[in-house]
């Protein structure tokens, strides 16, 4: 889906259905820690928790994004970004790959927890200039 949903309202339902599962926890844990939720960037299924940025700050993001249609499997990947100039530096990682959300919808709100952790503790210096 690099360019977004083409499907039918019936498979979009299907494929968005393992996330509104976890919506509610995601949205606690964005208004406890000041972050900001979005959904279904460039129409596809995903959940992204964002802070950060402004001035020379970093941006930081904690997304959960659909990376199988028909095994309805996930990632959860960690990113913290910087422009500078007309390139930008990052640092990230994998937390979950390729996984059903049965797998960690129990653990999520700890999984969080930790993520959020780890992206903060990632400062401008460990970025590396990304592509």
């Amino acid at each position: 889906m690099p360019n977004g949903f083409q499907g039918s309202e019936l498979e979009w339902q299907r494929i968005e259905a393992p996330l509104l599962r976890v919506d509610s926890a995601l949205e606690m844990f964005a208004r406890a820690h000041g972050l900001t939720i979005s959904k279904n960037y460039h129409n596809h299924p995903d959940r992204s928790l964002t802070w950060g940025a402004g001035g020379a700050g970093l941006r930081r993001l904690i997304q959960l994004y659909l990376t199988d249609s028909k095994l309805l499997t996930f990632n959860i990947w960690l990113c913290a970004s910087q422009d500078r100039g007309s390139s930008r530096y990052w640092k990230q990682e994998f937390l979950l790959k390729e996984q059903s959300i049965e797998t960690f919808v129990g653990t999520l709100p700890s999984l969080l927890a930790g993520a959020y952790l780890k992206v903060n503790s990632w400062a401008a210096e460990d970025l590396e200039r990304a592509g």
